[in-house]
């Protein structure tokens, strides 16, 4: 079968590798999944350059989530061969992956293939976020990466329960997009003029919590723009810059500063509260009108064209 493997931790266009390896077999509670599509996320290109919270054990395939079809199933599965899913596996970039069976959602057979190879990384991990944040309706939340596509689901999703959305972004073009997905205020914020920015937008009630990706002064600004007993989510670092603020602020404000990832959050998840995130995620992400398409689908042989192109939105490999 094809693969995209790397066989030493560096820039994802220069270390990957197209390869031809032996098919998989699934064990007991796995199933072998014949990959349909698999995207390249920023968390791909981390875990490439060893700098990610798992670490690769060479040789390795790269990529860490998609969608296909069970090929076969071991002998006490209760998913059926044949059966349209999605899934998280570190080593999704190649036409056949072997899965523990609980790390597989199943899907209708019409559920949006694209959007199906995006649902548990960034699907969950915009899903946890607006946990996590603790944000109602009425409530004002800002992201930064604004333009993300975790952000662009978090948008949606926040819409959904009547939550106003703040986007920050560094260019102007991105602004059409975000407020088409009903984001209530996009802004390109100006060094040391968030919080005035932020206090006009809300009528000075600030901001009920904020979810950032970014860090660094940015960060810094978004904690003094955060009301009293707000809320920041920490689930990027996409600044190498560290953030500086004041603890009197911090704790005169009774803020709560927390750190994110999205394995941890749905580990934690009782099977309950897990089948809950699921199912909404399913039917709001699997609406027509809910946005989450690729800007563009590669062949693994591609490869190189696929990464030097993956900048301006969300790249597949279809297998």
């Amino acid at each position: 079968m094809k693969a995209l493997v790397f066989e030493q931790a560096g820039n994802a266009a220069e270390v990957i590798q197209l390869k031809y390896l032996a098919f998989p077999k699934p064990g007991s509670g796995q199933l072998l999944i014949r990959v349909k599509a698999s995207p390249i996320h920023p968390a791909d290109h981390l875990f490439i350059q060893g700098k990610y919270r798992y670490q690769p054990t060479f040789p390795q395939i790269g990529g860490l989530e998609g969608a296909g079809y069970v090929e076969e199933a071991g002998h006490d599965s209760i998913i059926p061969k044949g059966s349209f899913v999605a899934f998280s596996k570190i080593g999704s970039w190649a036409e056949y992956v072997v899965v523990d069976e609980h790390d597989v959602v199943l899907l209708p057979d019409e559920f949006p293939l694209q959007k199906a190879a995006q649902l548990l990384l960034n699907s969950y991990t915009a899903y946890g976020l607006i946990r996590e944040a603790k944000v109602k309706s009425g409530d004002w939340l800002l992201l930064t990466a604004g333009n993300s596509t975790v952000s662009r689901i978090i948008i949606q999703l926040a819409v959904e329960k009547g939550i106003c959305v703040i986007a920050t972004v560094r260019d102007d073009k991105q602004k059409d997009d975000l407020l088409a997905l009903k984001a209530e205020q996009v802004i390109l914020p100006e060094p040391g003029k968030l919080k005035q920015t932020i206090d006009e937008i809300t009528k000075g009630r600030g901001l009920t919590a904020a979810v950032d990706a970014v860090g660094g002064t940015l960060a810094a600004e978004v904690i003094s723009s955060l009301a009293p007993c707000g809320s920041l989510i920490v689930y990027g670092m996409l600044s190498p810059d560290a953030v500086n603020y004041c603890n009197a602020e911090v704790v005169l404000k009774n803020l709560t500063i927390k750190g994110f990832g999205v394995r941890g959050y749905v580990e934690k998840l009782s099977h309950e509260e897990k089948s809950q995130m699921i199912s909404h995620l399913v039917h709001s992400v699997g609406r027509p009108e809910f946005k989450l398409a690729a800007s563009a689908i590669y062949r693994p042989d591609d490869f190189a064209e696929a990464f030097s192109n993956n900048e301006g939105g969300k790249v597949l490999f279809g297998f």
